[in-house]
């Protein structure tokens, strides 16, 4: 699962928990509340929205065991 929680860690809640096979890299796009990560066992990069938990596969070809991700919100880049 991926999840949230309170910085005491209270308050747990789970944003994604369905078809993840073994999700490795998180980013989170502040400004646009959008969490991007990576799945290495499915080589995939997905997507979703914090609040409406809206979700889409983002890149899902040309990938081998994807591990880590970065964005950059105000240039719109993802690393």
């Amino acid at each position: 699962n991926i999840g949230q929680a309170s910085w005491d860690g209270s308050h747990e809640k789970v944003i994604v928990g369905t078809s993840l096979d073994s999700p490795s890299g998180i980013a989170l796009d502040w400004m646009a509340r959008v969490l991007y990560w990576t799945d290495s066992g499915n080589d995939r990069i997905e997507v979703c929205t914090v609040d409406t938990r809206l979700r889409t596969v983002l890149i899902w070809s040309d990938l081998d065991h994807p591990r880590d991700i970065v964005v950059h919100p105000e240039k719109g880049y993802m690393f």
